[in-house]
C-alpha cells in the first residue's frame, strides 16, 4: 500500500508525515491487498488566523471499487488525522465487505442456475405399446 502525503498552505514537517503514515498504515492494513494507493492531503484554510481550519482528506483507490474520500476539519491538525483515519478504516472495510458479498451471493446463483444433471446412460425408462416393453434412452 502506497501512501502519498501532500500540505496545502504550510510547511510539512518529517514529523508530521511520518505520524500520517503510521496512523494511516495501522488503520487500514488489515485491508492493505486490496487497497491500491492512498492520498493525504493535509491543509490550512486559514493560515495563521486560527480557529478550526486544519483540514485532512483521504483518498483511498480501492480495486473493483469507487473511489472512497474522507475529510474532516478541526482546530488541531493530529486531531484531524486521528478522525479521518478511523473513518477511512470503517468505510473502506465496509466497501471491500459489501464487494466480497456480492461475489459470494453471484456465485450462489450462478450455482443455482446450473442445468439439472442428465440422468445416466444406463437408466431407461420403459414403456408399454401394442408390441411390449420398449427401452427409451
Amino acid at each position: 500500500m502506497k501512501i502519498k502525503v501532500q500540505a496545502r498552505r504550510f510547511a510539512l514537517t518529517k514529523s508530521l508525515k511520518e505520524y500520517v503514515k503510521r496512523r494511516l498504515n495501522f488503520a487500514l492494513d488489515p485491508r492493505g491487498n486490496d487497497i491500491q494507493q492512498v492520498t493525504v492531503t493535509l491543509s490550512d484554510v486559514n493560515g495563521p488566523k486560527g480557529g478550526e481550519d486544519k483540514h485532512c482528506q483521504v483518498l483511498v483507490k480501492i480495486s473493483g471499487q469507487n473511489d472512497v474520500v474522507v475529510s474532516d476539519k478541526q482546530a488541531d491538525m493530529y486531531a484531524a488525522i486521528d478522525k479521518v483515519a478511523g473513518r477511512t478504516s470503517r468505510t473502506v472495510s465496509r466497501r471491500i465487505e459489501r464487494l466480497q458479498g456480492k461475489t459470494t451471493r453471484l456465485k450462489a446463483s450462478l450455482h443455482k442456475m446450473r442445468a439439472p444433471k442428465k440422468m445416466p446412460r444406463d437408466i431407461y425408462e420403459e414403456y408399454e405399446n401394442e408390441y411390449g416393453y420398449y427401452r427409451h434412452a
